[in-house]
Formats: structure tokens, sequence, C-alpha cells
């Protein structure tokens, strides 16, 4: 094959499987965090986890009650991510409106200092309401030998 034509080659690689560094950018969520509420409330002992799948995407939310109890909610692809210089923006859509989580990736890319809130959308109207929910931070679980 002539440089050129390899060239192309690799280029036409790239289109189709993406290249090596110009990966989806909320990728770095990759893996588990532990989800802790500033004012837990009802939540109070709770373990929840968020986890994101290897293109930064939410793919489930658990969480275990103090008594032993425990919920899983997998989230389905309506569900939106993206990390924007370190800005994070997580968006799912719930009956009624969206949660929004909106932090701030830290350095190390270990913890997300951030809010949860809820936008309504009114049935009679264009009119979108955003209520404040909860501020919270997300911490990278690391697996044990990693």
């Amino acid at each position: 094959m002539r440089p050129l034509g390899m060239v192309g080659f690799v280029g036409l690689i790239c289109l189709v499987a993406g290249c090596p560094g110009s990966g989806n950018p909320a990728a770095v969520l990759e893996g588990t965090w532990e989800v802790t509420f500033a004012e837990p409330g009802d939540l109070e002992g709770f373990e929840i986890q968020a986890i994101f799948d290897d293109e930064g995407q939410l793919t489930r939310i658990t969480a275990e009650s103090p008594e032993g109890g425990s919920a899983r909610l997998d989230v389905d692809n309506a569900t939106t991510t993206e990390v924007d210089d370190g800005d994070v923006t997580i968006s799912i859509p719930s009956v009624g409106g969206v949660r929004i989580l909106e932090g701030t990736l830290s350095e190390d890319e270990n913890t997300i200092e951030g809010s949860l809130s809820r936008e309504l959308e009114l049935l009679d109207g264009d009119l979108e309401v955003t209520l404040p929910d909860a501020d919270l931070t997300l911490t990278r679980v690391v697996e044990n030998g990693g």
C-alpha cells in the first residue's frame, strides 16, 4: 500500500472506530461512584451508588438501607451525561420533567461536587420550572487492588 493510501486507510479506521485521544470527555466518569447528600433527610444511613459505563453514561443507581433492604434503578439510554472542562451535567428524564445533576469534577477526577434539581414541564403551556432539590457529592469508588 502506498504511503498516501495508508494515511487514508488510518483516517477511515479513525472515522469508524474513533481515534485515540478523541474519545467522549464523559468517559472519565466510567465506574462506580458513592453518592452523599449534604442534608440526607430520609436517606440518612443509606448507601447510594451511581454506575457509569465506559462511555460515561449513567446506567444504574443502587441504594441499600441501614436495615438491609436494597433497590436498583436501571437507567435507559434517554439519560445524557456531559463533561465540559470539568463541568458535569447529567440529565435523567422522569415523569413530568427531568432530574438534573450539575457539578464540578475535581482535578484528580475522583469527586464531583454539585446539586440535584428537578425541571418540571407544565402541561398547560410552555413554562418550565426548576426546583432546587439537594446539594450532593459523588466520590469515585476505588476497587481493592486498584
